[in-house]
């Protein structure tokens, strides 16, 4: 499998690193890191994780057939994380749009992507693995590979397969593929949200996605469909 890997015992943000050299590095390099002094999830909330405990790393996109597949790029990355915890026998796993992985109702993967879209995209993942213990003060409550599971994990191996398969995917994007599976582990199917488009806010029940990887929300006979934003469950 064709990639690239820079590990660092300790790093502000591997988004940023990438984000900062990417002139200088191969498509597909992925940089991973025991601990992040300065990890971020979306809205630039701040990711908090164990050294050592869990996965993180941010992998860099410069092929320019990828690149105009952007809107792409996150959801399918998702897809690939929980595709990975499946073939590890887990249950009720999900994917929570935009780009969070659950297990049952608890998060335990975060996603994101950043970048210039012409020119670069970086896309960082953080997935729980043994930590035991999180923050009370989580916006959604949080668990770990080990916790659901009541063992601990080879922090290693499970890098080097979800790499590969990351690659393969990346590689071969099949739409109709990962929207069939999508469409069956939508977490936000059949709920009931409020969102906000221009400022006016919609109150409706999630029924899908669409091709474009749009939430769709049908709110006030209308169809809704949402390519960004915070949504909110009711």
């Amino acid at each position: 499998m064709s990639y690239h890997v820079i590990h660092f015992d300790e790093i502000d943000s591997t988004n940023s690193y990438l984000k900062n050299s990417y002139k200088l590095l191969d498509n597909f390099t992925f940089v991973t890191a025991a601990y992040q002094s300065k990890g971020k999830g979306r809205n630039n909330r701040a990711w908090s994780s164990n050294k050592g405990e869990n996965l993180m790393f941010s992998f860099l996109i410069k092929d320019t057939s990828l690149l105009k597949k952007y809107s792409a790029l996150s959801i399918l990355s998702a897809v690939e994380v929980a595709k990975s915890l499946e073939a590890y026998n887990f249950k009720d796993v999900s994917i929570k749009w935009p780009n969070d992985v659950l297990i049952g109702d608890k998060k335990v993967c975060g996603i994101l992507l950043e970048g210039q879209i012409l020119e670069y995209i970086v896309i960082g993942i953080g997935l729980n693995v043994n930590q035991k213990v999180f923050p009370i003060d989580l916006r959604r409550p949080a668990t770990s590979l080990s916790l659901e599971a009541k063992k601990d994990f080879d922090i290693n191996v499970l890098e080097r397969k979800l790499f590969d398969n990351i690659v393969t995917s990346f590689k071969n994007i099949n739409n109709n593929d990962f929207m069939t599976y999508l469409q069956s582990h939508n977490y936000l199917l059949n709920k009931r949200v409020k969102t906000i488009v221009n400022g006016e806010t919609f109150i409706g029940e999630v029924v899908g996605m669409d091709y474009n990887f749009n939430l769709q929300i049908r709110a006030n006979d209308m169809l809704l469909h949402i390519d960004s934003g915070e949504i909110e469950i009711l």
